[in-house]
């Protein structure tokens, strides 16, 4: 099914979509598929990108945190794998 003026509205109302950047059209597509071809409702819908959102969040601080790790000293980097090793239980 097809994103309408209807489906833009009542996102935009919710706060799920902002404008229409190439951005914004990948999340009405998503909205979309989770409403028309999933068959969610709108506060499953919600709920569901709070979590993607959340994910998305998270992968953008842990590759900052990488890249901050990256650019420590060998010593510095080899105790935070050593101390990531032990926390994990490997």
């Amino acid at each position: 099914m097809t994103v309408t003026a209807i489906h833009v509205e009542r996102w935009v109302a919710r706060g799920l979509v902002r404008g229409l950047e190439p951005i914004d059209q990948a999340r009405l597509r998503l909205l979309n598929e989770l409403a028309d071809d999933l068959g969610l409702d709108d506060d499953t819908v919600e709920a569901v990108v709070a979590l993607i959102d959340q994910v998305h969040t998270l992968r953008t601080e842990l590759r900052l945190v990488a890249a901050a790790i990256a650019e420590q000293p060998p010593q510095t980097r080899e105790a935070i794998a050593g101390s990531l090793r032990r926390l994990s239980g490997d």
